[in-house]
């Protein structure tokens, strides 16, 4: 008798539950707006893009891989370009070895002349000494295609000299990858995809020379450690799963970053759950209804009905249920 006391309990519950009873948060408001960015002004968006350092107020020494061009009227060996190795070592003719790193130019040139002073009872000043270009050695490792040491601009993005290195291992589009930068004293990581995405604005990197990049896989659990801001699509688009979040960036971004919506969307049935202080909250919106559509926070995940379904067809579904739950009191009634 009691499998019969729960089935009749179920009937009754299921008989008395509409489809908002469950809803943790009331339907969007400017007023909700508000609350829940007050809730969120501590979230932490991104700690691997905020972590590039701010090199502007670095001296313009020269570095590794910059070139330089020196002459003698007498003596050829003395004319040729040479360029600083990435350990910032300018190798010069006669043995003669400088170290150029975290001097000024004049600083350099002075260490040359005086290396050669020696050769020249008188003179030395008549050798020629200047920089021709500022170039940089980066060294890129991990999953790239060509590893290796390349000469870079000044100008050059991360993400062109990736590209110089033949591009990541992987699907950029799909998967996430991180750089590991080491420059100097620096040491910090960024998301490549950032590099990669046009739309969005990226910190420069300050190329300083001798640096180096490693490439790797951004992982779900390592991305969940790092609480990289991403957005989750479920339901009711083409091609469900994560989007980096965009600063700004509304909700028909995210749709169209996961293929586009899917025909027969329900569009009263749409939901953003949201990690707060006070647990997880679930707003409710109307995507005909523009003015009820939230702003989308980082690591939220927004649910929308791919299924269009009348108040009729909830109705009817749920008589369906009840049928079923009825039909199988019956038989348990009779087995007894």
């Amino acid at each position: 008798m009691k499998y019969l006391f729960f089935l009749l309990s179920a009937v009754v519950f299921l008989s008395g539950c509409s489809s908002n009873s469950i809803s943790d948060y009331p339907r969007y408001t400017q007023h909700v707006a508000k609350v829940m960015e007050n809730q969120e002004a501590n979230n932490p968006a991104s700690a691997l893009n905020s972590d590039v350092p701010d090199m502007s107020k670095i001296p313009q020494y020269m570095a590794p891989g910059h070139l330089f061009t020196m002459s003698h009227s007498s003596d050829s060996k003395l004319s040729g370009k040479f360029r600083a190795d990435f350990n910032g070592i300018l190798q010069l003719p006669y043995n003669v070895n400088v170290d150029v790193t975290n001097k000024t130019f004049a600083e350099v040139k002075e260490t040359v002349l005086n290396a050669y002073r020696k050769f020249f009872q008188k003179g030395v000043e008549s050798v020629n000494f200047a920089l021709t270009s500022k170039d940089y050695w980066v060294e890129v490792r991990g999953l790239v295609k060509k590893p290796g040491r390349y000469l870079v601009r000044p100008s050059d993005t991360l993400d062109l000299v990736v590209d110089a290195a033949g591009g990541v291992q992987g699907d950029i589009s799909v998967d996430y990858f991180t750089a590991s930068l080491k420059q100097s004293t620096y040491e910090y990581q960024v998301l490549l995809n950032r590099y990669f995405e046009s739309s969005e604005s990226v910190d420069k990197i300050r190329w300083l020379g001798g640096d180096s990049v490693f490439v790797a896989k951004l992982d779900s659990l390592a991305g969940a450690s790092r609480e990289i801001p991403f957005v989750t699509m479920l339901g009711g688009v083409q091609k469900p799963g994560k989007v980096l979040h965009q600063k700004d960036a509304s909700l028909y971004y995210y749709i169209e970053k996961s293929g586009g919506l899917v025909q027969g969307l329900g569009y009263n049935e749409c939901y953003v759950f949201r990690n707060t202080k006070d647990g997880v909250k679930r707003i409710n919106f109307s995507f005909d209804k523009p003015e009820t559509i939230p702003v989308i926070f980082p690591n939220d995940t927004i649910y929308m009905n791919s299924k269009i379904e009348t108040e009729g067809d909830t109705w009817l579904n749920r008589f369906g249920q009840i049928a079923g739950i009825i039909s199988t009191a019956a038989l348990l009634i009779i087995a007894l």
